[in-house]
Protein backbone atom coordinates (compact mmCIF):
# COMPACT_ATOMS: atom_id res chain seq x y z
CA UNK A 1 0.00 0.00 0.00
CA UNK A 2 1.34 3.33 -0.96
CA UNK A 3 2.25 6.15 1.47
CA UNK A 4 -0.84 8.52 0.39
CA UNK A 5 -3.15 5.55 0.48
CA UNK A 6 -2.24 4.68 3.89
CA UNK A 7 -2.92 8.34 4.87
CA UNK A 8 -5.73 8.37 3.14
CA UNK A 9 -7.14 5.04 5.08
CA UNK A 10 -5.92 7.15 8.63
CA UNK A 11 -8.09 10.33 7.38
CA UNK A 12 -11.12 9.62 6.01
CA UNK A 13 -13.01 7.90 8.24
CA UNK A 14 -12.15 10.38 11.07
CA UNK A 15 -13.49 13.71 10.11
CA UNK A 16 -15.93 14.57 12.54
CA UNK A 17 -18.96 16.79 11.73
CA UNK A 18 -21.95 17.34 13.43
CA UNK A 19 -22.61 18.08 17.01
CA UNK A 20 -19.67 16.07 17.83
CA UNK A 21 -17.67 19.15 16.32
CA UNK A 22 -17.16 20.89 19.44
CA UNK A 23 -15.57 18.16 21.31
CA UNK A 24 -13.46 17.02 18.93
CA UNK A 25 -12.16 20.26 18.97
CA UNK A 26 -11.71 20.89 22.32
CA UNK A 27 -10.17 17.16 22.63
CA UNK A 28 -7.36 18.38 19.87
CA UNK A 29 -7.10 21.67 21.82
CA UNK A 30 -6.28 19.45 24.80
CA UNK A 31 -3.49 17.42 22.87
CA UNK A 32 -2.06 20.75 21.46
CA UNK A 33 -1.21 22.11 24.74
CA UNK A 34 -0.21 18.88 26.45
CA UNK A 35 1.94 18.58 23.33
CA UNK A 36 3.69 21.74 24.19
CA UNK A 37 3.93 21.23 28.03
CA UNK A 38 5.67 17.84 27.43
CA UNK A 39 5.94 16.95 23.43
CA UNK A 40 7.70 13.36 23.69
CA UNK A 41 5.48 11.69 26.11
CA UNK A 42 2.41 13.02 24.80
CA UNK A 43 3.27 12.13 21.38
CA UNK A 44 4.19 8.51 22.34
CA UNK A 45 0.60 8.50 24.48
CA UNK A 46 -1.12 9.59 20.73
CA UNK A 47 0.74 6.43 19.21
CA UNK A 48 -0.21 4.36 21.88
CA UNK A 49 -3.76 4.59 21.56
CA UNK A 50 -3.90 4.18 17.77
CA UNK A 51 -1.75 1.00 18.19
CA UNK A 52 -3.44 -0.33 21.17
CA UNK A 53 -7.12 -0.21 18.97
CA UNK A 54 -6.00 -0.43 15.29
CA UNK A 55 -3.51 -3.37 15.85
CA UNK A 56 -2.08 -4.36 19.81
CA UNK A 57 1.23 -3.22 21.48
CA UNK A 58 1.21 -0.07 21.76
CA UNK A 59 2.10 0.33 25.41
CA UNK A 60 5.78 0.03 24.06
CA UNK A 61 5.78 3.52 22.92
CA UNK A 62 4.78 4.73 26.32
CA UNK A 63 6.40 2.72 28.40
CA UNK A 64 9.65 3.54 26.37
CA UNK A 65 8.87 7.59 25.95
CA UNK A 66 8.45 7.48 29.74
CA UNK A 67 12.28 5.81 30.61
CA UNK A 68 13.66 7.41 28.46
CA UNK A 69 12.58 10.83 29.99
CA UNK A 70 13.78 9.62 33.34
CA UNK A 71 11.04 7.80 35.11
CA UNK A 72 11.87 4.96 36.68
CA UNK A 73 10.39 1.49 35.21
CA UNK A 74 8.47 0.40 37.49
CA UNK A 75 6.97 3.55 37.71
CA UNK A 76 6.69 4.12 33.57
CA UNK A 77 5.02 0.74 34.03
CA UNK A 78 2.33 1.94 36.42
CA UNK A 79 1.71 5.32 34.99
CA UNK A 80 1.36 3.86 31.51
CA UNK A 81 -1.39 1.78 33.08
CA UNK A 82 -3.50 4.08 33.65
CA UNK A 83 -3.57 5.88 30.77
CA UNK A 84 -4.24 2.51 28.95
CA UNK A 85 -8.19 2.56 30.08
CA UNK A 86 -8.29 6.25 27.84
CA UNK A 87 -6.98 3.94 24.70
CA UNK A 88 -9.85 1.60 24.69
CA UNK A 89 -13.20 4.12 25.42
CA UNK A 90 -14.28 3.61 22.32
CA UNK A 91 -14.76 0.32 23.65
CA UNK A 92 -18.05 1.20 25.71
CA UNK A 93 -20.22 1.99 22.71
CA UNK A 94 -19.08 -1.48 21.11
CA UNK A 95 -19.59 -3.79 24.37
CA UNK A 96 -23.43 -4.95 22.82
CA UNK A 97 -22.56 -5.40 19.29
CA UNK A 98 -19.21 -6.97 20.02
CA UNK A 99 -19.19 -8.87 23.30
CA UNK A 100 -16.25 -11.20 24.69
CA UNK A 101 -18.53 -13.23 27.20
CA UNK A 102 -18.42 -12.78 30.54
CA UNK A 103 -16.72 -15.64 31.54
CA UNK A 104 -13.66 -14.56 29.68
CA UNK A 105 -14.34 -10.99 30.57
CA UNK A 106 -14.68 -12.18 34.96
CA UNK A 107 -11.09 -14.17 34.47
CA UNK A 108 -9.17 -11.69 32.65
CA UNK A 109 -10.56 -8.83 35.71
CA UNK A 110 -9.42 -11.58 38.31
CA UNK A 111 -6.13 -12.37 36.63
CA UNK A 112 -5.02 -8.75 36.21
CA UNK A 113 -5.54 -8.23 39.97
CA UNK A 114 -3.29 -10.93 40.82
CA UNK A 115 -0.83 -9.65 38.38
CA UNK A 116 -0.46 -6.33 40.04
CA UNK A 117 -0.74 -7.88 43.57
CA UNK A 118 2.63 -10.13 42.93
CA UNK A 119 4.06 -6.89 41.25
CA UNK A 120 3.54 -4.25 44.62
CA UNK A 121 5.58 -7.21 46.07
CA UNK A 122 8.60 -7.04 43.46
CA UNK A 123 11.33 -4.55 44.16
CA UNK A 124 11.75 -1.90 41.78
CA UNK A 125 15.46 -2.83 40.83
CA UNK A 126 14.28 -6.51 39.86
CA UNK A 127 11.57 -4.96 37.78
CA UNK A 128 14.09 -2.47 36.42
CA UNK A 129 16.23 -5.32 35.20
CA UNK A 130 13.28 -7.45 33.72
CA UNK A 131 12.27 -4.27 31.96
CA UNK A 132 13.85 -4.97 28.44
CA UNK A 133 13.35 -8.48 28.78
CA UNK A 134 9.49 -7.63 29.10
CA UNK A 135 9.80 -6.07 25.05
CA UNK A 136 11.00 -9.50 23.53
CA UNK A 137 7.64 -11.21 24.68
CA UNK A 138 5.57 -8.56 23.55
CA UNK A 139 7.90 -8.73 20.08
CA UNK A 140 7.12 -12.61 19.92
CA UNK A 141 3.56 -12.30 20.38
CA UNK A 142 3.17 -9.54 17.41
CA UNK A 143 5.12 -12.02 15.16
CA UNK A 144 3.46 -14.97 16.15
CA UNK A 145 -0.16 -13.69 15.84
CA UNK A 146 -0.90 -14.36 12.52
CA UNK A 147 0.44 -17.65 11.61
CA UNK A 148 -1.36 -18.84 14.84
CA UNK A 149 -4.72 -17.53 12.97
CA UNK A 150 -4.09 -19.19 10.11
CA UNK A 151 -3.42 -22.86 11.99
CA UNK A 152 -6.61 -21.92 13.58
CA UNK A 153 -8.19 -21.68 10.32
CA UNK A 154 -6.13 -24.38 8.68
CA UNK A 155 -7.16 -27.29 11.42
CA UNK A 156 -10.44 -25.92 13.02
CA UNK A 157 -9.10 -26.44 16.83
CA UNK A 158 -9.98 -24.29 19.34
CA UNK A 159 -10.01 -23.93 23.21
CA UNK A 160 -12.02 -25.61 25.37
CA UNK A 161 -14.65 -24.23 27.18
CA UNK A 162 -12.93 -24.70 30.23
CA UNK A 163 -9.61 -23.62 28.85
CA UNK A 164 -10.89 -19.86 27.56
CA UNK A 165 -11.47 -18.61 31.02
CA UNK A 166 -8.41 -20.25 31.84
CA UNK A 167 -6.48 -18.41 28.92
CA UNK A 168 -8.06 -15.46 29.80
CA UNK A 169 -6.86 -15.33 33.55
CA UNK A 170 -3.12 -15.85 32.43
CA UNK A 171 -3.85 -13.08 29.54
CA UNK A 172 -4.57 -10.64 32.93
CA UNK A 173 -1.77 -11.73 34.71
CA UNK A 174 0.43 -11.02 32.34
CA UNK A 175 -1.28 -7.54 31.98
CA UNK A 176 -1.01 -6.68 34.97
CA UNK A 177 2.80 -8.10 35.87
CA UNK A 178 4.06 -6.34 32.44
CA UNK A 179 1.35 -5.05 30.58
CA UNK A 180 3.74 -4.50 27.24
CA UNK A 181 1.81 -6.88 24.24
CA UNK A 182 -1.34 -7.86 26.12
CA UNK A 183 -3.85 -6.64 23.33
CA UNK A 184 -2.03 -9.20 21.05
CA UNK A 185 -1.62 -11.47 23.59
CA UNK A 186 -5.61 -11.31 24.05
CA UNK A 187 -5.86 -11.35 20.33
CA UNK A 188 -4.70 -14.63 19.69
CA UNK A 189 -6.62 -16.17 22.94
CA UNK A 190 -9.94 -14.51 21.58
CA UNK A 191 -8.89 -16.16 18.07
CA UNK A 192 -8.18 -19.57 19.97
CA UNK A 193 -11.54 -19.15 22.13
CA UNK A 194 -14.87 -20.92 20.52
CA UNK A 195 -17.49 -18.45 18.77
CA UNK A 196 -14.89 -16.28 17.78
CA UNK A 197 -12.11 -18.45 15.79
CA UNK A 198 -13.86 -18.14 12.76
CA UNK A 199 -14.57 -14.26 13.05
CA UNK A 200 -12.98 -11.50 10.50
CA UNK A 201 -9.81 -9.73 11.68
CA UNK A 202 -12.00 -6.57 12.32
CA UNK A 203 -14.66 -8.15 14.69
CA UNK A 204 -12.14 -9.90 16.24
CA UNK A 205 -10.24 -6.74 16.99
CA UNK A 206 -13.21 -4.92 18.19
CA UNK A 207 -14.37 -7.62 20.26
CA UNK A 208 -10.83 -7.73 21.93
CA UNK A 209 -11.23 -3.99 22.64
CA UNK A 210 -14.25 -4.55 24.48
CA UNK A 211 -12.19 -7.05 26.42
CA UNK A 212 -9.36 -5.38 27.20
CA UNK A 213 -11.03 -2.01 28.38
CA UNK A 214 -12.53 -4.01 31.60
CA UNK A 215 -9.19 -5.67 32.09
CA UNK A 216 -7.31 -1.88 31.71
CA UNK A 217 -9.97 -0.67 34.08
CA UNK A 218 -9.68 -2.77 36.55
CA UNK A 219 -5.67 -2.57 36.70
CA UNK A 220 -5.69 0.90 36.36
CA UNK A 221 -7.94 0.91 39.63
CA UNK A 222 -5.67 -1.95 41.18
CA UNK A 223 -2.22 0.35 40.54
CA UNK A 224 -4.49 3.44 41.84
CA UNK A 225 -3.83 2.41 45.21
CA UNK A 226 -0.16 1.09 45.41
CA UNK A 227 1.48 4.66 45.31
CA UNK A 228 3.70 3.79 42.38
CA UNK A 229 2.05 5.67 39.85
CA UNK A 230 2.99 9.63 38.44
CA UNK A 231 -0.85 11.41 38.28
CA UNK A 232 0.58 14.38 37.20
CA UNK A 233 2.14 12.41 33.76
CA UNK A 234 -1.30 10.57 33.84
CA UNK A 235 -3.42 13.84 33.80
CA UNK A 236 -0.88 14.90 31.02
CA UNK A 237 -1.20 11.82 28.77
CA UNK A 238 -4.75 10.40 29.52
CA UNK A 239 -6.44 13.16 26.31
CA UNK A 240 -3.79 12.12 23.92
CA UNK A 241 -4.57 8.53 24.87
CA UNK A 242 -7.85 8.77 24.10
CA UNK A 243 -8.07 10.74 21.28
CA UNK A 244 -5.05 8.30 19.51
CA UNK A 245 -7.37 5.48 20.67
CA UNK A 246 -10.53 6.54 19.04
CA UNK A 247 -8.50 6.89 15.94
CA UNK A 248 -7.64 4.01 15.62
CA UNK A 249 -11.09 2.10 16.83
CA UNK A 250 -12.14 4.02 13.41
CA UNK A 251 -9.23 2.51 10.71
CA UNK A 252 -9.51 -0.44 12.88
CA UNK A 253 -9.39 -3.26 9.04
CA UNK A 254 -8.26 -0.50 7.19
CA UNK A 255 -4.47 -0.27 7.67
CA UNK A 256 -2.52 -3.67 6.55
CA UNK A 257 -2.06 -5.78 9.68
CA UNK A 258 1.35 -6.31 8.73
CA UNK A 259 2.61 -2.25 8.75
CA UNK A 260 1.11 -1.76 12.15
CA UNK A 261 3.14 -5.13 13.17
CA UNK A 262 6.38 -4.49 11.59
CA UNK A 263 6.18 -1.08 13.68
CA UNK A 264 5.52 -2.61 17.07
CA UNK A 265 8.27 -5.21 16.76
CA UNK A 266 10.67 -2.60 15.68
CA UNK A 267 10.09 -0.43 18.00
CA UNK A 268 9.88 -3.26 21.25
CA UNK A 269 13.09 -4.44 19.85
CA UNK A 270 14.58 -1.32 19.18
CA UNK A 271 13.65 -0.16 23.21
CA UNK A 272 14.89 -3.36 24.62
CA UNK A 273 18.06 -2.96 22.95
CA UNK A 274 18.40 0.70 24.13
CA UNK A 275 17.42 -0.37 27.55
CA UNK A 276 20.35 -2.85 28.05
CA UNK A 277 22.67 -0.92 26.76
CA UNK A 278 21.75 2.22 28.20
Amino acid sequence: MAATEIVRAVTAPVRVSGKWAPVAGLVAAAVVVAAIIDPVPVAAALVTGFFNTAGGGGAVVTFLALTASGVPALTAHATSQLVTPASFLGGFRLARRYPPGWRPLVAGCVGTVAGVAVLTVTPPNTFQAAAPWCLLPAAALVVAQEPVRRLIHRTGRTLGPATTPAATFACGVYAGLIGVGTGTLALAVLGLAPGFAGMPLRDLLRTRNVLLLGMALLVSVAFAVTGLVDWTLVALLAVPAAAGGWIGTKVVGRLPVPVLQSLIVATALGGAVWMLVR
